[in-house]
């Protein structure tokens, strides 16, 4: 099923009217969850709770009109909060009206960065995160977060910014623990996570903040609350920042909509293989370019989505996006006669809420995973991790986006190669590590699979020369399989050339095997099919091996 907006399915007259019931039901039960998610990842962003409502009501609508994923649960998220929040505090000197500008300024350079990626048709960006350096970086964040909220959990202060430091704080100070503090914490985790466990369909945040508000009120313990909240409908206004701010926030910017770009596209492509729809990558950008720019101009912060509220409605069966729409609508009812119950939740309550994320987003089951397949990507995933909770989150995202180009260019670098053999019942020329496979005595088949560039055009050409040693016989003859070789830069081409040289000078003929029209074009433009001569080029290796034996019999 092809990939469509809200409008589109409607336009199209695709929208089913079955639907509505499962559509509605999910609105419903995501409008539970995000109530006390959007206030606790606004204070973990170090903004009032009200911050988050005003960016939620504003990306429900827009995402439902714009984006192509049916379930995606598009809003506040702690990973994409914490990230901004680490920027801004330095450029906000303490000033909280400062700092609120900052995180709404940090929200519209999200959006610029998304909308012009999409309008450039960008998508295919997504793709520079490898799952290893995914999987260290959400499990770094997961840490930042659980250690976030020590203090709020525990009633210890805790004065550090690293994690490391605050576990550190932590211990030297567990004589300061609050009981009352502690026990709701605890309690309010421990319900979270049985309901969770029980159906991820039931709002667990929802049910067990309302009973820490119940125990709090009913044996009239001294926590601190959430205390009143302002005014939780968006406003828009321009954030009042200068310049030299939007310069300084922009690496921070660029950081932030690459994670939440890459945790959005890739959560919606998972759902959507499952319930057999496409998503549209750049109109996925466009629409996080979208919110990301009304949560700047309405008070809010960065946003991208949430693993939890986009499985659950396909879990319940939503079809489309009308779900949003609901959960928009049921949250602005919620404000609008629930806010003072809003105001008693115990901040411990809130901290567990936090605490539950992180637990769900360290991914253990990953690494165990990588590391079952590759030590070489474990590590990548480890250091990732260790770059996250060491250093900070931004440096954490430079590292995952160097570590994957790194990894790419590597790969690129040194690709897998092979000398060619027949043998008896083969259809075809296969790798001579095959038992199977024998190298035929004076004639090398040599194939490497990848693109021929500048950091490996001097390898390629030690690898043919490599080959020809452990190759049996007086060769006469080389056979370059260019199946594989999707592509051929300049700085490789010259490489080819010296190659070709050597070769003959040693009385080899060289001769090419399956080059795709790309980069026989090329090979041509470059005067090389003219050293070898047109004569040497051959559609099939088998031709090539033809042309050999009839040299070898003359």
């Amino acid at each position: 099923m092809r990939a469509a907006s809200l409008p589109q399915l409607i336009r199209r007259r695709e929208y089913e009217r079955s639907w509505v019931r499962p559509d509605v039901l999910a609105g419903l039960t995501v409008a539970a969850m995000l109530v006390p998610q959007a206030m606790a990842y606004a204070e973990l962003g170090g903004l009032p709770p009200s911050a988050g409502f005003r960016a939620a009501l504003v990306a429900l609508p827009i995402y439902a009109l714009i984006g192509t994923s049916r379930h995606l649960g598009i809003g506040p998220e702690p990973g994409t909060a914490i990230l901004a929040a680490a920027a801004a505090v330095q450029l906000a000197g303490g000033d909280p009206e400062r700092y609120a500008a900052l995180m709404a300024t940090i929200a519209g350079l999200v959006g610029v960065f998304a909308l012009a990626s999409g309008v450039l048709r960008l998508g295919f960006v997504a793709d520079l995160l490898s799952k290893p350096v995914l999987v260290g970086y959400i499990t770094g964040v997961g840490i930042t977060l659980l250690t976030s909220q020590i203090s709020a959990f525990t009633g210890v202060p805790i004065d550090a910014d690293n994690p490391f430091a605050r576990v550190g704080e932590f211990v030297t100070g567990l004589d300061e623990i609050d009981p009352t503090t502690i026990g709701i914490g605890l309690s309010t985790l421990t319900m979270i996570l049985v309901l969770r466990r029980i159906s991820p369909t039931i709002p667990g945040a929802l049910i067990a903040l309302a009973g820490s508000m119940v125990v709090v009120a009913v044996f009239g313990l001294d926590a601190a609350v959430v205390g009143e909240i302002e005014s939780a409908l968006p406003s828009f206004d321009l954030p009042g920042v200068g310049w030299s701010d939007i310069t300084s926030l922009i690496p921070a910017a660029a950081g932030v909509a690459l994670i939440g770009y890459t945790d959005n596209i890739l959560t919606a492509r998972s759902i959507a293989s499952k319930e057999g729809y496409e998503v549209d990558a750049d109109r996925e950008l466009l629409a996080l370019g979208a919110i990301n720019v009304a949560g700047s101009v309405s008070g809010g912060f960065a946003m991208s989505s949430s693993a939890s509220r986009s499985f659950v409605p396909a879990t319940i069966g939503s079809r489309s996006q009308l779900s949003s729409v609901v959960t928009f609508a049921t949250v602005i009812v919620f404000l609008l006669v629930g806010t003072s119950l809003l105001a008693e939740i115990p901040r411990a309550g809130l901290a567990a809420v936090i605490v539950a994320a992180a637990l769900a987003v360290i991914d253990i089951e990953g690494f165990r995973r990588i590391a079952s397949l590759s030590y070489t990507e474990t590590a990548l995933a480890a250091v990732t991790c260790l770059a996250v909770i060491g250093v900070d989150l931004l440096t954490g995202v430079l590292v995952a986006v160097g570590l994957s180009i790194l990894l790419t260019l590597g790969r690129a670098a040194r690709p897998h190669d092979a000398i060619l053999g027949a043998g008896a019942g083969l259809d075809g020329w296969i790798s001579v590590d095959d038992e199977r496979a024998m190298p035929m005595p004076g004639l090398l088949v040599y194939r490497f699979d990848g693109p021929l560039f500048f950091a490996n055009g001097e390898y390629f050409k030690e690898r043919v020369h490599q080959a020809l040693e452990l190759n049996p016989g007086d060769e006469n003859s080389v056979v370059l399989d260019l199946e594989g070789v999707g592509s051929i830069d300049t700085t490789a081409v010259d490489h080819l050339v010296v190659l070709i040289e050597e070769l003959e000078r040693d009385g080899l003929v060289v001769s090419f095997a399956r080059p795709n029209q790309k980069v026989l074009g090329l090979l041509e433009r470059a005067g090389i099919i003219d050293q070898v001569g047109e004569e040497r080029v051959f559609p099939t290796i088998n031709a090539a091996v033809s042309d050999h034996r009839r040299r070898a019999d003359q």
